[in-house]
């Protein structure tokens, strides 16, 4: 869980583990969040999980990971995973930890959009007429201070794409982009639904 303060949320936090509690000092307003992304699933398009920070320690068949946790650092297309020792051969080898794909913010936003992680790269600028989004990479045909810094790439999944993203939740709600129309600077990307009670938080590959 995460506490957040609701005046400043992406910055002023407090990781709650599973289990364990927080007192205030004094009665505080807090938005509690359930980190259910990166944490019991993972985003594929993030490199296949490289963001994942799970807790889990075991690989799909249940044996004990050597190397820690499971992490996906070189981006393996089977998405987190861990070495375990090969009962055949007895050598170390990289075994799927079976971890589930986030839906939540990568097929429908979450909140605000922040976490937003999925492909959709279109923004209307009319209600007849979309257009592709910019990249985040490029200053034209707009300016733009969104760059992927570390910070930024880590924060709002700001890389080298034009997909949709929210790097500036106190001005927008949802994930938006600049547009490649020179006329229209940015918009929402209404093809982005909002996630809702009837959409899985993730699913497991069969």
């Amino acid at each position: 869980w995460v506490l957040r303060n609701p005046k400043n949320p992406y910055h002023e936090g407090i990781q709650l583990p599973m289990g364990q509690s927080h007192t205030f000092s004094r009665e505080s307003e807090v938005i509690l969040y359930v980190q259910i992304p990166n944490k019991f699933c993972y985003k594929d398009t993030e490199g296949h999980g490289r963001m994942f920070s799970g807790l889990q320690n075991t690989d799909s068949q249940g044996r004990r990971c050597l190397n820690g946790l499971c992490r996906n650092p070189d981006g393996d297309s089977r998405g987190p995973y861990c070495l375990v020792k090969d009962e055949e051969s007895g050598k170390q080898i990289k075994s799927s930890c079976g971890i589930p794909k986030c839906i939540w913010d990568v097929e429908c936003y979450a909140d605000n959009g922040v976490g937003y992680r999925g492909d959709a790269n279109t923004v209307s600028i009319s209600k007849e007429e979309s257009v592709p989004c910019q990249s985040w990479t490029a200053d034209k045909p707009h300016v733009n201070p969104f760059h992927p810094t570390e910070y930024n790439s880590k924060m709002f999944g700001i890389g080298k794409h034009n997909s949709c993203r929210n790097p500036d939740p106190k001005t927008a709600a949802v994930p938006w982009c600049y547009t490649t129309n020179f006329r229209v600077r940015w918009g929402p990307c209404v093809t982005v639904k909002q996630c809702d009670a009837t959409v899985d938080y993730f699913q497991r590959d069969l």
